[in-house]
């Protein structure tokens, strides 16, 4: 009974169109991307400015919080005091 379920869905499946995959008129009239030299874009990242200040403070406030995240994310977990219990209970345990 299976196997027929299987073959409809199948069969059902064979009979479907192909999916728009953004080729619509949007896309067609669409200008193509704007070609720099990369050497004017590796000047400016080497220098660590944008344009806008907005930007560029919004991009340093979320530096400082991802590496905030970072060394809360390099504590330990656990305080030396659990880790010395927990030690004290595999060797108690262990033989």
């Amino acid at each position: 009974m299976t196997r027929i379920i299987l073959l409809a869905a199948l069969a059902l499946g064979a009979c479907t169109g192909y999916p728009d995959l953004g080729r619509g008129t949007a896309t067609a009239r669409a200008d193509y991307p704007q070609l720099v030299p990369l050497t004017a874009l590796l000047a400016s990242a080497q220098t660590e400015q944008l344009t806008d200040p907005t930007l560029s403070r919004d991009l340093a406030a979320r530096a400082q919080r991802l590496r905030t995240r970072a060394a809360a994310m390099r504590r330990s977990a656990v305080s030396d005091a659990d880790i010395a219990r927990m030690r004290a209970a595999i060797a108690r345990n262990s033989g």
